[in-house]
């Protein structure tokens, strides 16, 4: 039994419509994981038919203990979207809607798990993560990136000096899950024209040819750099130690064993469990094929590429959640279709394009 039974915990997500039903399987794992707290989940959207809210609505209602709670966002769409914009435009508005969230969330919330929509599972308790002690900071979140002190020789995060290169790919955590203090958020009154100037100043100082920041993570990362709190850190300086933020692509760089269950998985690669989803032979199969260069896939196919036996394997933990849900036999057939499409078409480019461009590449480098 958790030392936290019975307390409430609010969580959050953002998305547009095609994201929305994908919420669905979130609500059945966090149903079950967490059914000794009282749950309190908030979706903020703007462009989400109305029929996809009434099955969310009506989902929560009947088949879970979650309270949920829809709120549309319309008056900042455009300093969102802006926002998008600079970061390259590859994630929807929505995706920042976090970082106004005082001003749509109840007022007695004073903190807050915001989950990527869609992405990730919740598959155990919560508490530790969730109640951990902000240490006034604004935010609790999972370290991603470490680099050598080169005094001490210790492992330590990357700083307010390594502004561009966080805001960059180089983010030092990963926004699939964080705690936001909204407490914090709400006393500080962090603004539209705070976020702004962030903007201008990032892209004031960007290398030619590439936008200011990466994403929403890469502007949460730049924005909040010395106000986290890493969960786990510095007790725990182990780059595999995600407990509460697993990102499956770690996979692609580490073949290491976990000492751990996940108990916060994200999908973190494009090839996202409704999109593909082979069979345990195939899977099996896989690990063997000589398409495989290290633990993971060199494809020129976006969807493809970084993809893991793997990630393949935890994306099950996915769709046994979906199971319960109204999309779990359309999303099952689709994303079957698409592995048989892989398996014919996109297998074998990639292991042309080993045989070709890649290997090329590696004899120039060598």
């Amino acid at each position: 039994m958790s030392i936290y039974e019975k307390k409430r915990i609010n969580i959050m997500t953002s998305c547009d419509d095609n994201l929305a039903l994908f919420i669905l399987p979130q609500l059945v794992s966090i149903d079950k994981n967490l059914s000794h707290y009282d749950v309190y989940f908030y979706l903020l959207h703007s462009r989400i038919q109305p029929e996809n809210i009434s099955t969310l609505v009506n989902f929560a209602e009947n088949q879970t203990g979650i309270n949920l709670h829809v709120i549309v966002v319309k008056e900042n769409e455009s300093f969102y979207d802006s926002i998008a914009q600079y970061g390259g435009g590859q994630w929807p508005f929505e995706a920042y809607y976090s970082l106004r969230l005082q001003d749509y969330l109840p007022e007695d919330i004073e903190r807050i798990l915001y989950i990527d929509a869609g992405d990730v599972i919740i598959d155990g308790d919560i508490g530790p993560y969730y109640f951990d002690d902000f240490e006034g900071n604004s935010i609790i979140a999972t370290p991603l990136i470490f680099k050598k002190n080169p005094v001490s020789g210790e492992n330590t995060l990357f700083t307010q000096d390594d502004i561009l290169a966080i805001a960059g790919k180089s983010n030092i955590f990963n926004s699939g899950s964080y705690v936001i203090n909204v407490d914090k958020f709400r006393k500080e009154g962090y603004s539209t024209d705070d976020y702004l100037y962030l903007c201008s100043v990032l892209d004031d100082n960007k290398e030619s040819g590439f936008v200011p920041f990466f994403g929403d993570q890469g502007f949460l990362s730049a924005a909040f750099v010395e106000d986290i709190k890493f969960f786990g850190y510095p007790q725990n300086k182990d780059a595999s130690y995600m407990p509460y933020n697993f990102v499956t692509s770690f996979w692609k760089d580490y073949t290491c064993e976990l000492a751990y269950e996940p108990v916060v998985i994200h999908y973190a690669i494009r090839a996202k469990p409704w999109i593909v989803r082979f069979s345990d032979e195939v899977i099996d199969a896989v690990i063997n094929n000589p398409d495989f260069i290290g633990n993971h896939l060199i494809a020129p196919i976006p969807s493809i590429a970084c993809m893991t036996p793997q990630h393949l394997r935890m994306g099950e933990i996915w769709w046994e959640y979906a199971m319960e849900t109204p999309i779990y036999e359309e999303a099952d057939f689709r994303a079957r279709v698409t592995a048989d499409n892989w398996i014919e078409y996109y297998f074998p480019m990639c292991r042309n394009y080993i045989n070709t461009f890649y290997l090329l590449h590696q004899a120039k480098k060598g």
